[in-house]
């Protein structure tokens, strides 16, 4: 092979592996930008049960957002492929590398988040306003804040 047909075979090299690592790059922007979506629809779930509570809503919209919170946490650890974390997308992601280093503990937290999602539903469809509050505190301190807590950076202000 002559050094021109090299010249041109390093360069079509190069460019196909650019043009992965760019593609790799736009899948992982759209992996993070619907992590944040399926996030921001269980903050807007939890604040449709809170305003419930605070005599802001009625229980039938509580309870449309309980169903689909129990729906949204779910869907958490399929959100959280590798490589996609702080370290590679400062300012975009706030996850914390711990989700891959400590996998089991993170998807034994997604469980949970999970499970008490579903007793928050369930005290909704029950309808008794002290089980609801009781669970939703449940829900923020042992279901979203026991994750972000270890995982997620706070975002500054």
């Amino acid at each position: 092979m002559n050094s021109s047909t090299k010249s041109v075979a390093l360069v079509g090299i190069v460019l196909t592996v650019g043009l992965y690592a760019g593609v790799a790059r736009s899948d992982d922007a759209a992996i993070i930008d619907a992590r944040q979506t399926v996030m921001k629809s269980q903050g807007k779930d939890l604040s449709a049960i809170k305003a419930y509570i605070d005599d802001k809503a009625d229980l039938a919209s509580a309870q449309t957002a309980g169903a689909d919170l129990v729906t949204q946490v779910a869907k958490i650890p399929e959100q959280f492929p590798k490589g996609t974390g702080m370290d590679a997308y400062p300012g975009k992601s706030y996850v914390k590398p711990a989700v891959w280093t400590e996998w089991d503990k993170f998807s034994d937290q997604a469980k949970t988040a999970s499970d008490k999602a579903v007793a928050l539903n369930t005290a909704l469809k029950g309808g008794d306003k002290a089980a609801i509050t009781a669970a939703f505190g449940d829900m923020g301190k042992n279901g979203c804040g026991a994750c972000h807590e270890p995982f997620r950076e706070k975002k500054p202000s």
